[in-house]
């Protein structure tokens, strides 16, 4: 039995935007801290990488513009 809640055609988000700002600010120190041509360092900035592209698809999912967002 469907609930009559249910509904099919909500967007779940994918992640929450003020959330991954966070995370890819404290990425940023991290790689900071390690440095950026370290092995740690590359890791971390691939980490930041795409947790950005999921921030950008989120907002644009959104309908906000990546690039004026705060």
């Amino acid at each position: 039995m469907i609930s009559r809640f249910h509904n099919p055609t909500a967007r779940v988000p994918l992640v929450d935007p003020q959330q991954a700002r966070q995370v890819i600010g404290a990425l940023g120190l991290l790689i900071a801290l390690c440095g950026n041509r370290s092995c740690m360092g590359v890791i971390l900035q691939q980490a930041r990488s795409e947790i950005g592209s999921l921030l950008d698809s989120e907002e644009q999912a959104q309908g906000l513009d990546p690039s004026r967002a705060a």
